[in-house]
């Protein structure tokens, strides 16, 4: 059974609850006789929404796309994914999620969405990247199961296309988290007061400063 959170990405073909698409930049691309493998950026500051797309479309023999589906991988789990791969230590690994269909003919319905990429060194194409995208069915507690399978697409990489594709991808999420790093330092830090750390010297409202923060306040990142 696929059980995935349910996250917040919204609609899965890139577009917002109101039909504007996102301003989404391709981290890496690769296209065979009849696939396209597109990796894009949708990252943030916000860790719920912290994001790396992966699509796979089918097209016929007249560039026509016939098929797409869609995932979207959490930064955190990317990183370690792309990292197995370069050193070597990769053999499976499957990501479960889900989110509100909007805009798909099924307003309050879910769509569920599987990624599954494993490594078979058989093969001359030893990686696999296989998407399944179809209805969800939220379960107690919040996770989406996979009710119906709508669209499924696979695509075989070489080992050489894997790691450049693990390779660019650690150098993209690196970048932009090296840019963003006071950002993200920011959005990621709460000030919380301690228990009794109103002392009558006037400055409850201070801003922390290291000497004041090892006392008096304590730093807790957001989940």
């Amino acid at each position: 059974m696929s059980v995935g959170n349910l996250d917040t990405m919204g609609r899965a073909d890139g577009a917002t609850s109101h039909g504007r698409e996102l301003n989404r930049v391709q981290i890496f691309k690769q296209v065979t006789k009849d696939r396209l493998l597109d990796v894009g950026d949708m990252l943030s500051l916000d860790a719920r929404r912290n994001k790396i797309s992966i699509s796979l479309v089918a097209f016929d023999e007249d560039y026509h796309a016939t098929t797409r589906v869609r995932h979207y991988i959490d930064v955190a789990d990317a990183k370690l994914v792309c990292y197995d791969i370069l050193n070597g230590f990769f053999t499976e690994w499957t990501d479960h999620k889900g989110s509100a269909a909007r805009g798909e003919g099924n307003a309050d319905g879910l769509q569920a969405r599987v990624l599954t990429i494993r490594k078979d060194p058989k093969y001359r194409q030893p990686y696999v990247i296989k998407v399944d995208n179809g209805v969800g069915e939220q379960l107690p507690g919040g996770a989406v199961k996979m009710a119906e399978m709508t669209d499924s697409l696979t695509m075989l990489l070489s080992e050489w296309d894997a790691r450049k594709m693990a390779l660019t991808i650690m150098d993209y999420v690196r970048d932009w988290e090296t840019i963003n790093f006071r950002k993200r330092q920011e959005a990621q830090t709460q000030i919380i007061p301690l228990p009794g750390a109103d002392t009558g010297s006037g400055d409850g409202d201070a801003v922390a400063t290291p000497a004041l923060s090892k006392n008096r306040y304590a730093r807790a990142a957001t989940n």
